[in-house]
């Protein structure tokens, strides 16, 4: 089969599997993981200062309401909380503060992966499913979207080489907790599809990264509280 690589032969081969009539299908729930977005306690609103883009730094940056203190925040809490300031359309202070947390899957140390599948065995990732509830939410602003990354093993950042998004849950409310599960499906198309595939199928690590980014505009109230974000990974493997 010259010019044929090894994805190439494991296609071939299931494919000769599967029009024998076999059904070798094996769906696997890895382990869950929980995310909490902690942007700590403090109070105050984004200053209603006018603004351009020459005195943002100034301007902006000047009052201490722009801080955004975890000082008192719990085990669990990501390791970053960023705060970008900027001028809006109406050349009004506003601010971005993103938390973001990572977590490692350990593919051949998840109990249902290596119980189901041999070490040795070569899988095609066929389906990709993340579940994800918000069993604990107190946050103060409403949250627009909470975005999900995947990213190969070591990666802490959405920016990072290699990282790609899976999906966005919906819009949370302050306060609000999801705990029906909801779904973001990694379909052919998705950018995370490879690096999940990637990982699946040569037995490595991966990272999922949950990064929130609320906007506070003029007047509106700091973030203060913390969010959970439980995922839920599903894959469905061929032979």
């Amino acid at each position: 089969m010259a010019g044929v690589g090894k994805f190439g032969v494991a296609v071939a081969t299931w494919l000769a599997v599967a029009a024998g009539g076999c059904d070798w299908d094996i769906d696997i729930d890895l382990t869950p993981q929980s995310f909490k977005l902690d942007f700590g306690q403090q109070t105050g609103t984004v200053p209603a200062i006018p603004c351009n883009a020459d005195t943002v730094d100034q301007v902006c940056g000047a009052t201490p309401s722009l801080t955004v203190d975890t000082s008192s925040s719990t085990t669990g809490a990501p390791s970053q909380v960023d705060l970008a300031l900027g001028c809006d359309a109406s050349g009004m202070c506003f601010a971005e503060a993103s938390a973001r947390v990572a977590q490692s899957v350990g593919v051949l140390q998840d109990n249902d992966f290596s119980t189901r599948l041999e070490r040795h065995a070569l899988g095609l990732v066929k389906l990709a499913d993340i579940g994800y509830t918000v069993p604990a939410n107190s946050m103060t602003i409403d949250i627009p979207k909470i975005d999900v990354y995947a990213g190969p093993a070591g990666s802490t950042r959405e920016t990072d080489a290699g990282v790609a998004v899976v999906g966005s849950t919906q819009p949370i409310a302050a306060g609000a907790v999801i705990t029906d599960r909801q779904h973001l499906i990694i379909d052919d198309n998705s950018p995370a599809r490879p690096v999940i595939e990637h990982a699946i199928e040569n037995k490595q690590d991966f990272v999922f990264i949950v990064v929130a980014k609320p906007v506070m505009t003029a007047g509106s109230p700091i973030p203060a509280g913390a969010v959970q974000v439980d995922i839920y990974p599903h894959i469905k493997v061929g032979f």
